[in-house]
């Protein structure tokens, strides 16, 4: 149900803006990085409050600092307003490092990273890939999203060939645990980026902002361009990746449909065989009821024949002794009555009854029952 929810959700939101999912340790630079995309401080130092929770940040309508607020949910999450020009077709959202989504950012994996077009994965320069970050990509990979690198704090490096080897280890583990040949990979310096667009910040000549920037050597060696380039093409659709970004955001409902059905035929699987281990217990009761049946039937034909047996042996008896009491030679029994009166000694006749009717017919009677029950 909570999958069909998502999707639910997912198809709504499809003529919502970019969904951009940014991930990462903690002091991995994520919140300077951010910073450096918006173009001010926005987080930590600013309106956007230091937090644990998942904030999302969406546009202002008003360009006026007055208005940029945040709105704090009963679950923790936050929203929050701002006036970056570039949350007008995309919305970022801000989430705790990777050690504490696998820990209790249940929110974050359950909701946002199905609901996300795409999925930003910021890495520290010094220490890549961490066993939260290798947990967290492994999670990401059961929803097939797309997934870009952004290896922060460039200027660790002492020279070119350190930075190779380090995106060299990248993209081979990201390759395996993503199970694609296609990993994308900035190396960028976040903070001398948020540095230089901070030093311009109050130039009003927005249209020739991007120039300024670009003959400040700071901001070529910061590499932020690469990459800032890269994602504001998700929003032209006339490139190739903003024609990318259509398709992206049409696969995060497909993508959660396409789970929901395997869920759904995985347990339906499930309940099929358990129906069939069900239909063969029943069939074995049935079949264990219709040989008991079977058996009560023969056992009660025999036990009819046998009652039968031993009530015409009983009255085969009775006639005997009947015959035998009314024979001629007991005449004196009824000539005794006859001239006396007295019913005469009946010792004999009782005695025959007991020792040639019912004696015979008990003793043939414990003899079929211990046979049948032996």
């Amino acid at each position: 149900m909570e999958e069909a929810e998502l999707l639910v959700d997912a198809a709504s939101r499809l003529s919502e803006p970019f969904l951009l999912v940014i991930v990462g340790e903690f002091n991995s630079g994520k919140s300077t990085f951010i910073n450096a995309l918006l173009g001010r401080k926005y987080l930590q130092e600013g309106v956007v409050p230091t937090t644990n929770e998942i904030t999302l940040l969406s546009y202002s309508e008003v360009d006026s600092e007055s208005i940029e607020r945040c709105e704090r949910h009963p679950d923790g999450q936050f929203t929050c307003y701002l006036s970056a020009p570039i949350l007008k077709e995309m919305n970022l959202v801000d989430t705790p490092g990777t050690n504490v989504i696998l820990q209790r950012q249940q929110r974050l994996t359950e909701e946002y990273v199905p609901r996300a077009d795409l999925i930003l994965f910021v890495l520290s320069s010094d220490r890549p890939l961490t066993e939260s970050e290798v947990g967290f990509l492994q999670y990401v990979q059961q929803w097939k999203k797309k997934v870009v690198f952004v290896l922060n704090k460039l200027d660790l490096y002492r020279n070119s060939d350190e930075l190779e080897e380090a995106t060299a280890f990248i993209k081979e583990n990201a390759r395996k645990l993503l199970n694609t040949e296609d990993v994308t990979l900035f190396p960028v310096s976040s903070r001398s980026a948020l540095e230089v667009k901070l030093s311009y910040s109050n130039n009003n000549d927005r249209e020739h902002h991007g120039e300024v920037l670009l003959s400040d050597p700071r901001w070529r060696s910061s590499k932020f361009y690469d990459l800032e380039h890269y994602l504001l093409s998700f929003l032209d659709g006339s490139t190739d990746n903003g024609k990318e970004r259509v398709r992206l955001k049409l696969e995060t409902p497909i993508g959660i449909a396409d789970r929901l059905l395997t869920s759904c035929q995985r347990l339906v699987k499930l309940e099929y065989e358990k129906a069939i281990d069900d239909l063969t217990s029943i069939r074995d009761l049935v079949s264990g009821a219709n040989s008991y049946a079977l058996k009560i039937e023969a056992d009660s034909n025999s036990w009819q024949k046998q009652i039968s047996s031993l009530i015409e042996r009983a009255k085969s008896r009775a006639i005997t002794l009947m015959e035998s009491t009314l024979q001629l030679s007991n005449i004196d029994l009824i000539f005794t009555y006859m001239l006396t009166g007295e019913k005469g000694p009946s010792a004999k006749a009782t005695s025959f009854v007991q020792n040639d009717i019912l004696s015979p017919a008990l003793d043939d009677a414990a003899i079929w029952y211990y046979e049948a029950h032996a």
